[in-house]
């Protein structure tokens, strides 16, 4: 990935004060950090900023990807205009993709001024097929090769659900999976077109080179990312059929790391818990949003992470950081 821009207000380090940089080189790769699973029986641990690993200082071969389902980015920067722009400078990002952003394109212009991030690159993918609905963006420190919107079929490209931005050493895929909706009136749609076509056009981009990707995939893929999965079997996020869905094509056919699960094999780390009944300060939630890692470059992975002291939405960012310093 291109390089951060000169140190400036938005180049802020991260709050955490992390060792020497010489430890930071020599700090295992994630996937020799990843916490042993619980005992069978034994209460579950929950993820808390302690887990994180200590965020390597800002620099071209340490970038970080944030991505954080927005829930109306109108709405939260009416409420807090600095919004991203703040996570941005308390995370040093390099990239941070939008989902659910729900604008129209008439919108898109004085969005970005309200974004604070004058200097960086922004992409907008809206929906045309309803208005105020879905959408996702990519923003970056610099501008990245080349830019992509939806999977090129126009039969998934109305609702704005794809970008894909290619830097030096992998793509960043930013998407918001569609729901299967009240009644599940969606499932055969996300399982059999969806599903099956996001994996394919997955697959043609690792031929060229590794993919992160990241964003709202609306599934609970276990049991352990759901806080009630027994009364939940037929709630949309969470049928067998989406979570089987996931497994094979996306973990088992493309071979993607599920970064957080890796890590974190045995911690309860929910991304979503809606807006009702204080279900958040309860922490009664959904793991809905993920990073999921090319084979290829999981051994470039410094940490993936949660960040659910961050308010806003009824979703959490979550984020990346890679070391490509490692062998």
């Amino acid at each position: 990935m291109p390089g951060p821009a000169p140190a400036s207000k938005s180049r802020a380090r991260p709050l955490e004060s992390g060792p020497s940089a010489a430890a930071e080189e020599q700090a295992p790769p994630a996937a020799k950090r990843a916490r042993a699973p619980p005992a069978p029986g034994a209460q579950l641990p929950v993820y808390d900023p302690s887990m994180r690993a200590a965020p390597l200082p800002p620099s071209p071969r340490a970038p970080k990807v944030l991505c954080w389902n927005v829930a109306g980015l109108r709405g939260m920067l009416s409420k807090n205009a600095a919004a991203v722009s703040a996570l941005v400078e308390r995370e040093a990002a390099d990239v941070v993709a939008l989902q659910e952003i729900k604008l129209q394109e008439s919108h898109c212009d004085e969005a970005r001024k309200q974004l604070g991030l004058p200097d960086w690159s922004v992409t907008w993918n809206c929906s045309r097929e309803r208005k105020g609905y879905s959408g996702v963006a990519i923003l970056s420190r610099q501008a990245p090769l080349s830019v992509a919107c939806g999977m090129g079929t126009a039969v998934h490209d109305g609702e704005g659900r794809l970008v894909t931005a290619e830097f030096d050493r992998y793509y960043v895929v930013a998407v918001y999976v569609p729901n299967s909706g009240a009644g599940l009136k969606r499932l055969e749609y996300r399982v059999r077109e969806w599903d099956a076509a996001f994996a394919a056009y997955l697959e043609g981009l690792q031929k060229n080179k590794p993919v992160i990707v990241v964003g709202d995939l609306n599934c609970a893929h276990r049991e352990i990312d759901i806080h009630a999965p027994k009364t939940n079997l037929k709630s949309a996020g969470f049928t067998p059929r989406e979570r089987e869905s996931f497994e094979r094509l996306f973990l088992s056919e493309l071979r993607l790391k599920d970064g957080f699960r890796e890590i974190h094999p045995g911690v309860v780390g929910y991304t979503y818990w809606g807006h009702r009944f204080n279900l958040r300060a309860q922490n009664k939630g959904w793991r809905l949003d993920y990073v999921l890692v090319s084979d290829a470059l999981w051994s470039k992975v410094h940490d993936v992470f949660h960040l659910s002291d961050v308010q806003g939405s009824d979703h959490c960012p979550l984020g990346i950081q890679l070391n490509l310093d490692r062998a």
